[in-house]
């Protein structure tokens, strides 16, 4: 018994002895793995504080060379946003000066340098002034002046450019505080954008328009500011020795003030950004309630436009005309939805054959239309001579309604007066409001993308007019897509 007492407690020490071997080799592991990534994330070590200094300080003023460069990139960005060219805007930025004011603000009230940041903010606003005026007076004289998909791009900023513009400032300082990296800035202007929401803002002043002159100056604002706030931050992690000193209460009232203004930026690009994703879910929802809900044979959907800001659904169909109460089992089923309680669901239907009619209306088939309509009426019809006269009657009529339209020509036509007209249709149109139907002719118009609603309205009401008096209707009806 004792000599397997002994064993046990032989084995049990070999035991702890091990454990212990283990958790030492576990915590030296542990701590190579937390010194790697030290390592490996550390900024500090490479960083060299008078060169970044020295860079920022240098590309502050706007004078002589760099405001000539500045009114150069602003014509291009200018020319580039006119002609919707990504690739000439992208080119612009490139080449603009925009990143020094900001940058020397961020790092000025890092390092508690007053005069640096009043030279940052005074040279901020030149810049600011400049980069509008040259944009102003570029969209002013400009005649193709019109709101392209690159100027409303810069209208509506949302959390997006928020984190953007945060992320792409910390990338350009990171960069700038190490030499040999400066050509990341040319990355982190492009990222950011600055230039086109001040030629946006240009464009807004040039023709009016204030909702786009508040929304590229807001857009101005965040990458400026987060810009400057990223400066800041990497300028305080790193230690950079500040200008005088510095008591605990003020650096702390500063800072409290510095994130104050952050969540003021924010609070507008977050609303913004909470109705782009309802907007995303409503849309999402109605796409998936068409497919699985809005079927009928004989009937296909060519086209459907939701509107979330309206609480709508337009759907287009064509092919068999779907009856009134399968019609309002539709609406029913979808106010079931919590969704789409308020949401009203408008039916376009066409049973428009003209195309069908063109290929078959030949001497062979005209018989057999003589002959359905026959059978369709012998019932009413009693005489034959009447028969054949009604028959005679719906032919002409048929043909009478039959509009004959030269698509070539017209189409030549129309890219000429409406370049930005993409697609354009024409047919009969049966429309209901579930109480009547009507059949209309009408024009279905496909336009560009990146086209303002106003534009577009403008633009339909002129085509409408155009098109009555070159094809003489007294009625049609223009659907704008």
């Amino acid at each position: 018994m004792e000599e397997r007492k002994k064993q046990l407690e032989t084995e049990e020490k070999i035991i702890q002895e091990k454990e212990q071997v283990v958790k030492k080799e576990f915590k030296e592991f542990w701590q190579v793995a937390i010194d790697f990534i030290k390592e490996l994330f550390n900024i500090r070590k490479n960083s060299d504080k008078e060169f970044t200094r020295q860079t920022i300080l240098e590309n502050i003023p706007f004078r002589g060379h760099t405001a000539w460069l500045l009114i150069f990139s602003v014509m291009i960005a200018s020319v580039g946003l006119n002609a919707n060219s990504t690739p000439v805007v992208i080119g612009a930025m490139l080449i603009s000066p925009l990143m020094g004011p900001i940058m020397g603000a961020g790092f000025a009230i890092g390092t508690n340098d007053i005069d640096t940041f009043k030279k940052s903010a005074v040279n901020f606003l030149v810049m600011v002034t400049l980069s509008i005026l040259t944009s102003f007076v570029y969209f002013k004289i400009s005649p193709l002046a019109y709101e392209s998909s690159e100027l409303l791009a810069r209208t509506s900023p949302t959390f997006f450019d928020v984190m953007i513009a945060f992320f792409g400032g910390l990338a350009g300082i990171v960069a700038l505080t190490k030499k040999g990296f400066f050509n990341v800035i040319s990355g982190v202007a492009i990222a950011t954008a600055l230039m086109p929401p001040l030629c946006t803002a240009g464009f807004g002043l040039a023709t009016g328009n204030m909702h786009f002159f508040s929304g590229a100056m807001y857009l101005l604002l965040i990458n400026s500011f987060f810009i400057a706030l990223a400066t800041f931050l990497i300028v305080k992690y790193l230690h950079f020795p500040v200008a005088r000193y510095l008591n605990s209460v003020k650096r702390r009232r500063i800072s409290r003030i510095i994130y104050l203004l952050a969540v003021l930026v924010m609070i507008p690009s977050i609303m913004s950004f909470l109705k782009m994703y309802n907007e995303e879910i409503y849309k999402r929802s109605a796409t998936d309630f068409i497919q699985k809900n809005i079927k009928y044979e004989g009937s296909q959907i060519i086209k459907t436009h939701i509107k979330p800001d309206r609480q709508e659904m337009d759907i287009y169909l064509i092919g068999e005309i779907v009856p009134q109460q399968v019609l309002a089992e539709w609406k029913n089923q979808l106010h079931q939805n919590p969704l789409f309680v308020d949401t009203r669901l408008n039916i376009y239907q066409t049973a428009d054959k003209t195309r069908e009619i063109e290929q078959n209306l030949s001497e062979k088939l005209k018989g057999e239309i003589l002959e359905k309509l026959f059978k369709e009426n012998k019932e009413v019809l009693k005489n034959k001579d009447e028969q054949i006269k009604r028959l005679t009657d719906e032919l002409v009529k048929l043909k009478q309604r039959q509009i004959k339209i030269p698509f070539k020509q017209i189409g030549r036509e129309t890219k000429n007066l409406f370049p930005y007209i993409e697609e354009i249709g024409f047919g009969k149109m049966i429309q209901t409001d579930f109480h009547s139907s009507d059949t209309i002719p009408t024009l279905m118009v496909k336009w560009k993308s990146g086209l303002s609603k106003s534009y577009k309205r403008r633009e339909s009401n002129k085509l409408k007019k155009w098109i009555s008096t070159r094809l003489q209707l007294d009625t049609i009806k223009l659907i704008s897509m």
